[in-house]
């Protein structure tokens, strides 16, 4: 069922990891050479940040600042948003949209760094997703109707999490923006 699909079932555990105290020069040189768009930040063994690529294009080179005169610890997130290898995965896509994070690092329940996992990497599941969905329609499991609600949502005008989402137009949105649709 793909609700209780686990972080660790599809998370990567390729991680690229670069110490705070390197300069943003070599974060982007390893960026560009793994060809990813984030890295974990390490202190002392353990994971503390996540360096974006987005943060180097607005923090240092938006700036004309000189990319060997910034640390990682200059630039980097104040605050990590983490998931467990046993959580599920809607409850780390809805951390993502409601932190607004495109990459979050996999921990084991020790805090051990065991992988990173992606809103590619739960793209890459939504095939799966769809598919057993219309199993269940076929089965006639599930009736899908015009007000039909669901749970645990985005929102596909607003982009905001909602707990009632409801198909309107063939997109489902949140009452807030239905209700603004129907001024």
């Amino acid at each position: 069922m793909p609700e209780q699909v686990k972080v660790s079932e599809i998370m990567s555990e390729n991680v690229y990891i670069i110490d705070i105290d390197e300069n943003i020069q070599t974060a982007a040189h390893m960026m560009r050479e793994k060809n990813v768009s984030g890295l974990i930040v390490i202190e002392n063994g353990n994971a503390v940040a996540v360096l974006a690529l987005d943060d180097i294009v607005k923090k240092v080179v938006a700036e004309n600042i000189s990319p060997m005169d910034v640390k990682v610890r200059d630039i980097m997130s104040s605050s990590m948003i983490t998931a467990q290898v046993d959580e599920r995965l809607t409850d780390v896509a809805m951390k993502m949209g409601t932190n607004d994070v495109s990459r979050i690092p996999v921990l084991d329940s020790k805090g051990n760094l065991k992988g990173i996992i992606t809103k590619t990497d739960i793209l890459k599941t939504m095939p799966a997703i769809v598919n057993y969905l219309y199993e269940k329609e076929a089965e006639n499991e599930i009736t899908p109707t015009a007000d039909r609600s669901i749970s645990d949502g985005i929102c596909e005008d607003c982009g905001n999490h909602s707990d009632e989402l409801r198909n309107v137009d063939n997109k489902w949105i949140c009452q807030e923006c239905e209700e603004l649709k129907n001024i």
